[in-house]
């Protein structure tokens, strides 16, 4: 039986506004961890009819951002402390080898983009932003990659910040060194227009080992708090 191009092509748009819309649903925590994702419910607060909001949870929970119980439907779950290291590892793998080519591909819309993400950084701290500033760290990241091995190396890297920021929002957003952070970045592109890509790459592996660091510790704090209060309400 044929299919009509056009119907497909309208089905996946639906399907992709869904998933682009859920996304920022959890990325303002208007869905929180644990909630149960109900696709008739979500349907109605988007606008949208279940099919393509069912077929948007799917592509989430293939892509690591929500699990799934048979006959219970799809939770958003925090990254465990392993699943962390795991995210990091590829981060470290992917990112600081952008630097060994980065400096022979930028171009002058390239530096412009990276500026941009520095300054939209800085003035999210200013002004307290909370989203803005995560928005403009995976900028500054996304960018670099896409500069140095194109639009899947940008999508690679996008993806692990996402997996990142949309399950463990509350632990990076109010317990990381956001000002000491954004000096690294700042510093990393200092190193580049001086032409020295091995100090951007040894600053930017610092970088990513520290984040990754304060993350983890600020996790197994909040667990070792989270049994404290457990244990007092069964006392």
């Amino acid at each position: 039986m044929s299919t009509n191009p056009e119907n497909e092509k309208k089905y996946e748009d639906l399907t992709m506004n869904a998933y682009r819309a859920i996304q920022e649903l959890l990325f303002k925590n208007e869905l929180m961890p644990g909630q149960q994702l109900n696709s008739r419910n979500l349907g109605k607060m988007l606008g949208m009819s279940p099919t393509p909001v069912i077929q948007a949870l799917k592509l989430l929970h293939f892509q690591g951002f929500l699990s799934h119980v048979p006959n219970k439907g799809y939770t958003l779950e925090k990254n465990t402390i392993g699943q962390v290291e795991e995210i990091f590892n590829l981060r470290l793998a992917i990112e600081p080898f952008c630097m060994e080519n980065i400096l022979a591909r930028i171009d002058p819309a390239g530096w412009q983009k990276l500026y941009k993400a520095l300054d939209d950084h800085k003035t999210a701290l200013e002004k307290n932003l909370l989203n803005q500033i995560l928005l403009a760290d995976i900028a500054f990241h996304t960018t670099m990659a896409g500069i140095s091995i194109g639009k899947s190396g940008e999508n690679m890297v996008k993806h692990l910040f996402e997996l990142l920021y949309l399950k463990n929002r509350d632990t990076i957003l109010y317990s990381s060194p956001k000002e000491r952070f954004l000096s690294h970045h700042h510093r990393i592109l200092e190193h580049l227009k001086k032409q020295d890509a091995k100090a951007a790459k040894k600053l930017l592996t610092q970088h990513i080992m520290e984040v990754r660091q304060t993350l983890i510790s600020n996790m197994q704090k909040n667990t070792f708090a989270d049994t404290i209060r457990y244990s007092s309400v069964q006392a």
